[in-house]
């Protein structure tokens, strides 16, 4: 086992990391001073942001401080699934061989970062470990997923139904029940003391449950590679799942429900990292179909041999978002500006940490699901009459789609710096723009 847990840390430290601008700006907005909901942005639960905080605080706002932590819980996860398929089979061959699974298909689904989903893993995993055991625990891992992603609520769901199939106990449901919703009510504490019930509500629900479906390019469907991994192992489950009918006990279609849900909180905005939670359960379903039949093993190679020949012939990138050029941009614009606030339009969040420097509240980055919800970019420019940034680092805007990520021009936002700010440099592909 250990063996396998180091062979996936080596294998991820070989490969490109994504580091996503966020795991680093939200928990330093917040350092600075940033109300978490009120001050800035946050569509997710706030549990992982403040983690990051703590490990930011200890060992600095750097790709190091992100990857050690992103490599000890992806550590994490091997155990829990070693464990899982242990507990479930009470076989130590059968767990290798399912922790095997995971550490070559884990890098190949996208999963070489740290982003909410990954993050969700870990206390997935523990609440599915405890189920039969301890239900109060499962609970709450089922809470702490929760307080990760919005979406992990499924996996509670899962549980419940679960529950309530075997005929637990009212007792027994109460201890899951109290569980998931004891660290709630401490949040909902927490949000209430700093006044922050109203816009915690609207980032984390209103938001992406009523606005985000209205803009138009946020969803996106599986292109036709990730349509042939889905489908692939899907087969395998579900030929393994028909094949071992009779064999298979309650517990597994608890695996199965909960591997379903995860599949869908994916969507609508599909990408293959959106599934790193469902590929856990999914590997843990693999090591007990294994126990009925080690064809299984076999079947698996298919998708693995097609997903690493892409892998193998790319070389090793820079860190995605944290390269040696954005870190020389950024030692400009901090040559520059100083200690004066600043706001980057189309660029990176990664710059603030980057530059040391922060944005007037409230602070919305430049995306399309943000600002063309109605008012946003009223309120970001009511702070700026109050609080204005003296500069403007303004990304020239690519061809594409008006809604692009690197197309879209806020029109209000657009408007202001024109008639408040000139420009004074050009640098590359980047527009500087100075207060009047």
């Amino acid at each position: 086992m250990i063996v396998l847990i180091a062979l996936h840390i080596f294998v991820l430290f070989n490969l490109q990391f994504t580091a996503w601008p966020e795991m680093l700006s939200f928990p330093y907005v917040i350092d600075k001073g940033f109300l978490i909901f009120k001050d800035f942005h946050h569509v997710y639960q706030p549990l992982l942001t403040f983690i990051l905080l703590g490990v930011y605080k200890v060992f600095g706002f750097n790709i190091l401080s992100l990857k050690i932590f992103t490599y000890v819980l992806f550590g994490l996860v091997d155990l829990m699934i070693f464990l899982n398929v242990k507990k479930i089979t009470g076989k130590n061959n059968i767990a290798l061989i399912a922790l095997g699974i995971y550490v070559l298909l884990q890098p190949v689904f996208d999963g070489n970062m740290l982003w909410y989903d990954i993050g969700v893993i870990l206390p997935v995993l523990l609440s599915i470990y405890f189920v039969n055991t301890n239900l109060f625990l499962s609970g709450l891992f089922v809470a702490i997923a929760f307080l990760t992603k919005q979406q992990a609520v499924l996996l509670g769901l899962s549980i419940f139904i679960y529950l309530i199939y075997k005929k637990e106990k009212l007792k027994d449901l109460l201890k899951f029940i109290l569980g998931c919703i004891a660290p709630v009510f401490i949040l909902g504490a927490i949000l209430f003391k700093f006044n922050l019930i109203n816009d915690y509500l609207f980032w984390t629900f209103e938001f992406p449950l009523i606005h985000l479906p209205e803009i138009e390019g946020y969803a996106i469907l599986p292109n036709s590679k990730e349509t042939l991994i889905l489908i692939i192992t899907g087969l395998t489950l579900i030929t393994g799942t028909v094949l071992n009918y009779k064999k298979i006990n309650s517990r597994y279609f608890l695996l199965l429900f909960s591997l379903m849900f995860m599949v869908l909180s994916a969507f609508p905005r599909f990408s293959l990292f959106h599934l790193q939670p469902a590929l856990a359960i999914f590997v843990v379903v693999v090591g007990y179909l294994l126990v009925f039949d080690r064809k299984y093993f076999i079947l698996m190679l298919l998708p693995l041999l097609y997903l690493w020949k892409g892998v193998l012939l790319n070389p090793i990138k820079e860190d995605r978002f944290y390269t040696q050029s954005d870190i020389n941009m950024a030692n400009e614009i901090k040559n520059r500006v100083g200690n004066e606030k600043v706001y980057f339009l189309g660029l990176s969040s990664i710059y603030y940490v980057l530059t040391d420097t922060i944005s007037p509240k409230p602070w919305i980055e430049n995306y399309v699901w943000h600002f063309e919800i109605p008012e946003l970019q009223d309120k970001v420019i009511d702070g700026w009459k109050i609080d204005p940034p003296k500069y403007i680092y303004w990304s020239k805007p690519r061809a594409g789609n008006w809604y692009d990520l690197a197309t879209y021009q806020p029109k209000e936002i657009v408007e202001y710096i024109r008639e408040n700010y000139m420009k004074i440099d050009e640098i590359d592909d980047l527009e500087v723009w100075r207060l009047k």
